[in-house]
C-alpha cells in the first residue's frame, strides 16, 4: 500500500479505543502534526467527546471506520481484544500499532505475526519505556560495565488501581477483569520487558501472589516474580495496592549500583572505587516517551526506520508473563532454558535477543 504523500504525517491513522491511552496517543499525534486521525470506541460518547476536543472524525461502527481506508490502526482497546482487532485491521491492509501487551495470551500470536509478514505490514508494540532516555542511559551504563558484573536487580511497580483513572469505575476497566486480559502481571508488563531488555532471556521464573486486597476485581493484585539467570537473579514486584504510586529499579554489580526512579525522573550510579554517587540530569518526562514512541511509528510508516519493538520482541515479555501466571497457580518454579516456548509462540525459530 502506498502511503498518502512522502511525509508520514500525511498518513491516515485510526485509533481504536478512546480510553486514557487512546486519548494520549490522539493528542500526541495532533502535537506531531498528524491531521488525519480517525476515532472509534464502543462507547460512542467517549469517542464523540475526544473528537470534539481534537477536531477528529469519529465513527459509530468499526466497519465504517475501516471504509475510510486508514493506513494504520492504533489499537488501544482492552488487552483481551487486541488480536481480534489486529486481524480485522490486517484484513483492511492496515499497518499496526498495538498497545502493550500484544495480547492476553500467546494463543493466536503466531498466526498474527505470520499474517503481518505475509501482507508486508508493520507491527510496533507500545512499550513506551523503551523510548525513555532514563532507561536507555541505564542500559548504556550496564553495557559500559560501570558497576562491574551484574549479580542482581530489582524492579518495582506499585499503583492503587482505583486511583489510576479517577474519572472511571476501576471495576469496569480491563485491568480489573480476567475476561479483558487484566491483572497486575499483564497490566504492568513493562517491568518484565525491562528485565528482558537489560539482561536477556532467563533460565527460570517463579512467581507468588494473588488477590490479597479488598479491591473488587477477579484477577491478581499482587505478584512477586523471581527471574533467574546463570550468573544473576532479578526480582520483580508488581501490585495494584500501593499508595502513593512508585516505579523504580536497582541493579547491583561487583563494582557498584545503579538506581533509577521512573516517576521521580532520577538516575544515579554508585562507584565502588571512589565510593561516591554520580547523578545524571534526564530532563524528560514520561509523557515525552509517548511522543518519541509515536514519532518512531510515523518514521516507520514513512520508511525511515524499522519497528524497535516488533512482534517477535513483544511476544517475549508475553511468554514470561504467562509463565509467571502459571508458576503462581502451580506454586512452583518453571524452567525456561530447555523449552521451546518462544518458538512455539511465534511458530518459527528465531535468535533470542
Amino acid at each position: 500500500m502506498v502511503l498518502r504523500g512522502n511525509d508520514s504525517r500525511k498518513s491516515r491513522l485510526l485509533i481504536i479505543g478512546c480510553g486514557s491511552i487512546g486519548q494520549r496517543h490522539a493528542k500526541v499525534l495532533r502535537e506531531l502534526g498528524v491531521e488525519d486521525v480517525l476515532l472509534f470506541d464502543t462507547d460512542e460518547k467517549r469517542a464523540e467527546s475526544l473528537g470534539r476536543e481534537l477536531q477528529m472524525e469519529e465513527f459509530h461502527t468499526l466497519e465504517d471506520a475501516f471504509k475510510a481506508e486508514p493506513d494504520a490502526a492504533v489499537i488501544c482497546a482492552p488487552t483481551g481484544l487486541h488480536l481480534e482487532l489486529a486481524f480485522e485491521a490486517l484484513r483492511h491492509n492496515c499497518h499496526l500499532f498495538i498497545e502493550k501487551p500484544i495480547s492476553h495470551s500467546t494463543d493466536g500470536v503466531a498466526d498474527l505475526l505470520h499474517e503481518v509478514a505475509e501482507k508486508e505490514r508493520l507491527l510496533l508494540a507500545g512499550y513506551n519505556f523503551r523510548f525513555d532516555p532514563l532507561l536507555n542511559t541505564a542500559k548504556q551504563w550496564l553495557n559500559e560495565k560501570r558497576i562491574g558484573t551484574v549479580t542482581g536487580a530489582r524492579l518495582h511497580f506499585g499503583s492503587y488501581l482505583p486511583w489510576r483513572h479517577p474519572l472511571e469505575d476501576y471495576r469496569a476497566g480491563y485491568g480489573a477483569c480476567k475476561s479483558l486480559g487484566g491483572g497486575v502481571i499483564l497490566d504492568a508488563i513493562h517491568e518484565i520487558d525491562i528485565a528482558l531488555w537489560f539482561f536477556g532471556w532467563p533460565d527460570s521464573i517463579y512467581s507468588a501472589g494473588g488477590k490479597y486486597s479488598d479491591l473488587e476485581i477477579d484477577v491478581e493484585d499482587t505478584a512477586e516474580i523471581t527471574i533467574t539467570y546463570a550468573d544473576k537473579v532479578v526480582s520483580v514486584h508488581l501490585d495494584f495496592v500501593q499508595r502513593p504510586a512508585e516505579r523504580w529499579f536497582e541493579v547491583t554489580g561487583t563494582g557498584g549500583r545503579i538506581a533509577g526512579n521512573l516517576f521521580a525522573r532520577s538516575l544515579r550510579w554508585f562507584d565502588g572505587v571512589s565510593q561516591k554517587w554520580f547523578s545524571t540530569d534526564i530532563g524528560t518526562t514520561i509523557e515525552d516517551t509517548y511522543r518519541s514512541e509515536m514519532r518512531h511509528f510515523l518514521d516507520c510508516l514513512e520508511g525511515k526506520d524499522t519497528p524497535l519493538i516488533d512482534g517477535e520482541t513483544a511476544v517475549q515479555s508475553l511468554i514470561l508473563a504467562e509463565e509467571a501466571k502459571q508458576s503462581m497457580q502451580w506454586r512452583l518454579p518453571i524452567s525456561l532454558s530447555g523449552l521451546d516456548l518462544w518458538e512455539e509462540a511465534i511458530g518459527r525459530t528465531v535468535s533470542r535477543r
